[in-house]
């Protein structure tokens, strides 16, 4: 089989529309040997099938098997790129979607821009709330591992795309839905870290889908749906509730929203340390002298300042992501 012809400079690269459905589920199940075979055979690594709308990286991207990011990576090298198809993005979103964090590492080192947008405008960061939304899968071996997922959402993927800039006020053409409104649809099963990442990555609570609500009285509508008691992530997650899971993303938005900003809420902690060691220091507050690291923490003779604010700067508390 021939290669795709090299594409000229500022151009994108001409499909090879003869994918073989077998090379298609290999990548798919990230048969690293079954791919390279393709490659070596003169296989393009930018091939689709014909009458089809999935690249062969597109293939790779639609699955959370660890070997698909492998398979990523031997396609990327040889060439292929997220685009074509649907549109750019399509398979940054389904590896967002999917929850293949290291395929969306490979993809993004390549050049995937994190805030490419295809179907309803939708980007990468808008799926990676949705995964384990197994009903929009169609890798068995990934709607397995889902079913059996705790919550809803990668943070993982999350965090990493807000590090190359992805939009957090990205909002979808239709509903005008931001990734954080996209969360408080689900706010029954999504993973509070997921909320928190958005939140931290300055997700903003006032912006309002076409309908004219916020996250917040998204979130509100919820809690009249049916009460899920069942184990794992039901098929339909954003038409019913898990106990506590909607009171619980309704509880972290009104403590932001009422300390001012993420970062005021995030810190408070820190800052209730840092009070409680000045009020030590001058007598107003003791330390229990049987308790060795209150007494380090908080005397100043023990610790200096200095390596006082670095323990600060590295303590987590549950309010971090």
């Amino acid at each position: 089989m021939k290669r795709a012809p090299a594409s000229a400079k500022g151009q994108r690269p001409a499909l090879n529309m003869d994918l073989p459905s077998a090379v298609a589920l290999a990548a798919r199940n990230g048969d690293i040997d079954a791919v390279r075979e393709w490659l070596a055979a003169g296989g393009a690594p930018n091939a689709i099938r014909r009458n089809g709308t999935i690249t062969l990286l597109g293939h790779a991207c639609i699955s959370s098997r660890p070997s698909s990011a492998d398979v990523a990576e031997i396609l990327c090298a040889a060439g292929a790129r997220d685009e074509g198809g649907h549109g750019d993005g399509m398979c940054l979103a389904y590896a967002a979607l999917y929850g293949a964090v290291d395929t969306v590492r490979v993809l993004l080192r390549y050049g995937a821009s994190a805030n490419a947008t295809f179907s309803n405008a939708t980007t990468a960061l808008h799926q990676a709330v949705c995964a384990n939304e197994w009903n929009l899968y169609k890798n068995p071996w990934t709607i397995d591992k889902a079913k059996a997922a705790t919550s809803l959402g990668h943070q993982g993927i999350v965090r990493l795309l807000l590090k190359h800039g992805a939009a957090v006020h990205a909002v979808t053409a239709t509903e005008r839905s931001t990734p954080l409104m996209i969360a408080a649809d689900r706010s029954g099963f999504v993973s509070l870290g997921v909320v928190k990442e958005l939140l931290r990555g300055g997700a903003d609570l006032d912006l309002v889908d076409a309908n004219g609500n916020n996250a917040e009285a998204i979130a509100r509508s919820r809690l009249s749906f049916d009460v899920y008691t069942g184990e794992g992530i039901p098929k339909h997650p954003s038409c019913c509730r898990r106990p506590g899971g909607v009171e619980a993303f309704l509880a972290l938005l009104a403590d932001v929203r009422a300390a001012g900003s993420w970062k005021r809420y995030a810190n408070e902690p820190r800052v209730q340390l840092v009070v409680l060691r000045k009020l030590a220091e001058t007598g107003r507050a003791r330390v229990p002298r049987y308790h060795c690291l209150h007494t380090r923490l908080f005397a100043r003779r023990t610790l200096p300042d200095v390596l006082f604010w670095k323990i600060l700067e590295f303590w987590r508390t549950d309010r971090d992501p």
